[in-house]
């Protein structure tokens, strides 16, 4: 007992004075060590510099209540019926559209679905024929009389040995810009061939290979257990598009595989990953032999004359198929007519869609005013050559009224719009007071925000000197007083008046001197010791792309602080005052 007791002493004073020598040796280190500090004054502005950037912002002059008309590229204007600077009331005829051509292409959608609808009717009457018909091995035999005596039969010619069963069709688990077609050179004559099965998975890579080379493939689908073919997608590269290729997609997408009849249907949903077609590859035939391998003699023989009744058929019926096909024949035969009705019915949904749009299209040809106003724009009609040509600046931005065929401005004059970031929306409430000047002739009006619309009109503020790059803007609507000299289009400059400050104090700083802790922001600065010590600061805007940080509180222009990174940094060390500010990418 007593050795326990005395081991465990000894212990304690070992443990104990470790310790000890550890913190020792951690206070001569603090000592020993030394982090540079810089002035803030050095590295900062105060943020009243900054604010000019948020004041002034650019905008555009737009109707208040305008009515613009956009003319289907699809019809010809026939009549134009108002001039600029009409007034017209809501309900007032603007234009007039020539309906021939629509009538027309109407017409022809509607025949084609008839057609369609035609051809689906006599393919399902062919369908139960074939079905119907009856196998030659269930053909009756005729009775032959006895086998008469036969001359010989000259010697037969060797044969090649019978051909081996194809070999099973290799099915690509997947489709990549990597995997190998199994024919193919990807033109429109000689299509890449890709086997593929139920259950194969095509990937984006290989839709933008195909789409980038503008190269044609063929996706033949098998089912894995009978290596039955059930359909493929023939994919044309010219004629896809950017989205076409950006998600994976199983083969048998908007597909439903009937295990009972080896066949699939389409869904009435199923998204279209290319042209849909059932009609089966042609297999190349290798059972025949060369002609040359045949005696010239061979089956020429003198055979005696017998007489035997043949098997009875139907002679009325010139098309009686009965007893000429073998039941596999005659299976395949269905699948084939199955397959094209399902093709047959995929043409009827595609014709029937075009047809729903064309008649969407058809109306009485008018287009109305959907607001009391005056007619700012106006095209011609087709055929009609302007009669007067406004000048244009041929500096100017392209403007969204450009491409309209109509413009009526209604009540409530013009108004200034305007983008806002989110952090300055408490300084453009609606009520506040702006200065707009235009930049195309210099004109000069006050205007009194009216609405700040309630969704972003942008996730980012492209301006780095603005706000925060990730900060959403928002579009503001403000009533301009004096309008007569503004022109709807035109690009202004909007500025607020009298904007307050509340910036007493604050600082524009780099933003890779502070650090960030739990949501909470702090530095590392000097105290009256010449020590470190963590300071916790109030941030505000973050500027120039993440690159500065306005600090509100909790800094002085007289701090010094250090780079607040590195193993050496923290509470206790001493410092080093110095005058060299640190910034991203200096050793």
């Amino acid at each position: 007992m007593k050795k326990l007791i005395i081991f465990l002493l000894c212990l304690a004073v070992l443990g104990g004075g470790g310790f000890f020598g550890y913190k020792k040796y951690q206070k001569n280190k603090e000592e020993t060590t030394f982090v540079d500090v810089v002035p803030v004054s050095m590295m900062a502005q105060p943020a009243e510099y900054f604010n000019y950037q948020n004041e002034d912002m650019g905008g555009r002059i737009t109707a208040a209540n305008a009515q613009k008309i956009y003319v289907d590229t699809g019809k010809l204007v026939q009549n134009v019926l108002v001039k600029k600077g009409d007034m017209v009331k809501k309900g007032d005829t603007i234009l007039e559209y020539d309906m021939t051509v629509v009538e027309l292409e109407l017409a022809q959608k509607e025949n084609k679905v008839k057609l369609t609808e035609q051809k689906i009717k006599m393919a399902k009457k062919e369908l139960e024929e074939i079905k119907n018909y009856k196998p030659s091995e269930d053909a009756p035999q005729p009775d032959y009389p006895d086998e008469p005596d036969y001359p010989d039969f000259p010697d037969y010619p060797d044969f090649p040995d019978d051909p081996e069963p194809p070999a099973p069709i290799v099915l690509a688990e997947e489709v990549s810009g990597s995997t190998p077609p199994a024919s193919g050179s990807g033109t429109a004559e000689d299509p890449f061939i890709v086997n593929c099965g139920r259950k194969t998975i095509v990937r984006k890579n290989f839709l933008s290979a195909i789409g980038s080379g503008r190269r044609i493939a063929e996706l033949h689908v098998y089912d894995e257990e009978t290596q039955t073919f059930l359909f493929k997608w023939i994919i044309d590269g010219s004629k896809m598009t950017q989205m076409d290729a950006v998600l994976d997609f199983p083969v048998m997408d908007g597909m439903t595989f009937d295990e009972k009849t080896c066949s699939v249907s389409v869904n009435a949903d199923a998204k279209m990953h290319g042209q849909l077609s059932f009609t089966p590859p042609v297999q190349e035939n290798t059972d025949e032999f060369p002609d040359d391998e045949l005696p010239d003699d061979f089956g020429m023989m003198e055979m005696p004359e017998e007489s035997f009744e043949e098997p009875v058929f139907n002679e009325n019926d010139p098309q009686n198929n009965d007893y000429v096909y073998t039941r596999k024949r005659i299976q395949e035969m269905v699948r084939e007519k199955q397959n094209e009705i399902k093709q047959l019915e995929l043409d009827l949904k595609n014709a029937e869609l075009e047809l729903k749009n064309a008649r969407k299209q058809k109306s009485d040809g008018k287009v109305v005013a959907a607001v009391d106003g005056v007619i700012k724009k106006i095209g011609q009609a087709a055929g009609e050559s302007d009669e007067e040509t406004e000048e244009t600046d041929p500096f100017a931005a392209p403007s969204e009224d450009d491409n309209a065929f109509a413009i009526i401005e209604g009540a409530g004059g013009v108004e200034v719009v305007f983008d806002v970031a989110e952090l300055n929306l408490p300084k453009v409430p609606v009520g506040t007071a702006v200065d707009v000047m235009s930049y195309m002739n210099g004109a000069f009006s006050t205007a009194t925000v009216t609405s700040v619309e309630s969704e972003p009109s942008s996730y980012s503020v492209n301006d780095p000197w603005s706000n925060n790059p990730q900060n959403s803007s928002y579009r503001v609507h403000a009533s301009i007083d004096d309008a007569e000299d503004f022109v709807v289009g035109n690009y202004v400059s909007v500025t607020l008046q009298n904007t307050p400050t509340d910036d007493s104090g604050a600082v524009i700083m780099p933003a890779h001197y502070v650090r960030q802790e739990n949501g909470d922001y702090y530095i590392m600065k000097q105290n009256d010791e010449g020590r470190l010590v963590k300071q916790y600061v109030r941030a505000g805007r973050v500027l120039w792309s993440g690159e500065m940080i306005e600090i509100t509180g909790g800094l002085d222009m007289n701090d010094k602080i250090c780079f607040p990174y590195g193993q050496n940094v923290r509470e206790g060390v001493r410092t080093n005052e110095t005058t060299e500010v640190l910034y991203p990418g200096m050793g």
